[in-house]
């Protein structure tokens, strides 16, 4: 049973706290006997009996049959990150080496972040860079004869393309005023997303002015390419699989894979698409990955120029988060400060 969690007392919060930092520490489960020991008897075992049963009906913790403790679940380790953790400040030499790294040449240099967050999380780093896509600066046009007309777009990023477009039928002089109109009126500055919403807008509201031939040349002359694509670049994979995570081996291998093959990359991209500041999946409280008993710690980025993308770790669910939580937050925020 999974009761509404805001209804939870403080208590209970308290208690549950002690038992997942001591999870986290030792990988043993706790029960009211070693609770109340470690709060030094101020609570007595009965007590904390009575409220590990509160905590229990909020689904936050598994019973281990053969100790008689308690261990947190993965919505419980959930809950703990997103409503206990109080992640500690970035170690002042961490923070000198953060500090201290040129990142001048970014984003030519992933290698070097996930070289550095490897370094000092001790578990695999993973970059994720969204490619930027240009906004439009120009697109004009030139007839090459009556059936066919080639289309100049020029990108805010100084790059070009040409597009050759046919028709049927041939073009007339009207046709290429309607084009000319809807150029004049919504092409400047703006990404080919918003362009492709205005041809749909201009069809709609100039349905008396637009025939087969217009259409076509409106679809097929401006149609752009806006699919953003995603490289990402990872190290330290190895350390996965030597962490001893209670998983089975197909499994990880699975995860390996998507990893390796840039599917996760992708997953991630969504999952952080409306998120703001560091995000902490784990387990099987979440679809990014099958039952792995792993953890992520990921935070977006986005430079000046518009460079967006994520850096984050992947480890065991027993990962310090109060440490390594500050340390991808801070070297996000660094990226983020880059041209």
């Amino acid at each position: 049973m999974n009761k509404k969690i805001s209804e939870i007392s403080q208590r209970a919060k308290f208690i549950f706290k002690v038992l997942v930092e001591n999870y986290l520490s030792t990988g043993q489960p706790m029960g009211s006997k070693s609770i109340s020991s470690k709060l030094n008897y101020d609570l007595s075992p009965a007590t904390i009996r009575n409220v590990l049963n509160e905590i229990n009906l909020h689904g936050l913790i598994q019973r281990d049959h053969f100790s008689a403790g308690s261990l947190p679940s993965d919505f419980g380790l959930q809950f703990y990150t997103q409503a206990l953790l109080e992640p500690g400040q970035i170690d002042k030499n961490e923070k000198q080496l953060i500090d201290s790294t040129n990142f001048s040449d970014f984003p030519q240099e992933y290698e070097k972040i996930t070289s550095i967050l490897n370094g000092l999380s001790n578990q695999a780093s993973l970059v994720i860079n969204n490619e930027k896509v240009p906004k439009i600066s120009k697109i004009s046009f030139h007839t090459i004869d009556k059936k066919r007309v080639i289309f100049i777009v020029e990108n805010d990023d100084g790059t070009t393309t040409n597009r050759l477009v046919e028709t049927p039928d041939d073009i007339e002089i009207r046709d290429l005023n309607v084009i000319s109109e809807f150029l004049n009126k919504f092409t400047n500055k703006q990404s080919p997303i918003q362009i492709e919403k205005n041809i749909k807008i201009f069809l709609q509201e100039a349905q008396n002015k637009i025939n087969k031939t217009t259409k076509i040349l409106l679809e097929q002359g401006i149609k752009i390419n806006k699919n953003n694509k995603s490289e990402f670049f990872v190290r330290g994979l190895p350390s996965l699989v030597n962490s001893k995570i209670d998983t089975d081996l197909d499994t990880l291998n699975e995860l390996l894979s998507e990893i390796e093959t840039g599917k996760m990359a992708s997953k991630m991209i969504k999952a952080l698409k409306k998120s703001k500041g560091v995000q902490i999946f784990i387990g099987s409280n979440t679809n990014l990955f099958k039952n792995t008993n792993l953890s992520m710690i990921f935070s977006n980025y986005q430079t000046k120029n518009g460079l967006t993308g994520a850096i984050g770790v992947i480890g065991p669910k027993r990962i310090d988060y109060q440490r390594i939580v500050p340390i991808v937050n801070y070297m996000s925020e660094i990226i983020s400060n880059k041209k």
